[in-house]
């Protein structure tokens, strides 16, 4: 009896490192800490709004967190040494839609320069993930042969601007549309400034709501930050939050992200819109 339950036991680790092993090679989670504890990444790009609020780019895919765990992110907003983006995508990053398909990004490089006293953040975003439906043991982000890169140069103006610099020269491909992402956690920013300066319950916001800029602000009750994204009047974007478990063949996953995002459309070499960021009793 004791012999049986030992191979019972057995055969059960075994069944859950075969469950982790499939979960890693379609949606590495795991394989990313250890990858980053074994060798360390180099330290993100900083740079400082005011003594509460700064802002963190990184190189690499961090942080790890949800279905989009091993994919780039963009500006990750810091308030008292603790990052908000949850599972958002960061302020400033290319979703790049080609024959009516999402290509977004696993690879990048950052550096830092200067120009008329000014701190710029600049990450080059190598276009190389195809975003597909998701399919039992099929990879939803897989990798492609690059598209191009896509570079953005964030210009910090303290104390609540960040100047955002698109430049799509580098895709080598017809692109039809791209998406600016601007999101931080859904936990935190739960209200929504409409331009009318009317405020909305988190709960009353769709995912994806279409519109056009002005577009409004979303805002954490709790410590006062907003942010609000600044485009040409007219120009078409989409506001949304996300904040649930979602489940697929590979289990759970947590989806949390309140964002604005600008839509542009091709053929364009460049585009700029501005990010404010703001800490304050609510209006």
């Amino acid at each position: 009896m004791r012999r049986l339950l030992r191979y019972l036991l057995a055969a059960l680790v075994i069944l859950l490192l075969l469950a982790v092993a499939i979960r890693e090679r379609y949606a590495p989670r795991l394989t990313l800490y250890l990858r980053d504890l074994l060798s360390p990444p180099p330290p993100p790009l900083t740079a400082s709004l005011n003594d509460h609020l700064h802002l963190r780019l990184y190189s690499n895919t961090r942080p790890h967190v949800g279905k989009i765990a091993s994919l780039q992110k963009g500006l990750v907003l810091v308030h008292d040494g603790r990052e908000l983006i949850e599972e958002g995508y960061g302020f400033g990053l290319p979703i790049i839609e080609v024959a009516g398909v999402a290509h977004v990004s696993r690879h990048a490089n950052t550096f830092v320069t200067r120009h008329d006293g000014r701190l710029n953040l600049v990450k080059s975003y190598r276009i190389d993930v195809v975003d597909r439906p998701t399919r039992p043991f099929r990879e939803k982000y897989a990798d492609v042969d690059p598209l191009g890169t896509v570079v953005f140069t964030y210009t910090v103006r303290a104390p609540d601007a960040i100047d955002v610099a698109v430049d799509f020269k580098g895709l080598k491909v017809a692109w039809d549309r791209a998406y600016l992402m601007n999101e931080q956690g859904a936990r935190r920013f739960t209200r929504y400034l409409s331009p009318a300066g009317e405020e909305v319950d988190a709960d009353a916001m769709g995912i994806w709501e279409e519109t056009t800029a002005p577009f409004g602000c979303w805002r954490a009750p709790q410590s006062g930050v907003q942010f609000c994204v600044e485009a040409a009047a007219g120009e078409p974007g989409f506001v949304g939050r996300e904040r649930y478990r979602q489940y697929n063949w590979l289990g759970f996953y947590s989806l949390s992200w309140s964002g604005i995002d600008v839509m542009v459309s091709a053929p364009l070499d460049t585009y700029t819109y501005t990010i404010r960021v703001r800490e304050g009793p609510s209006p």
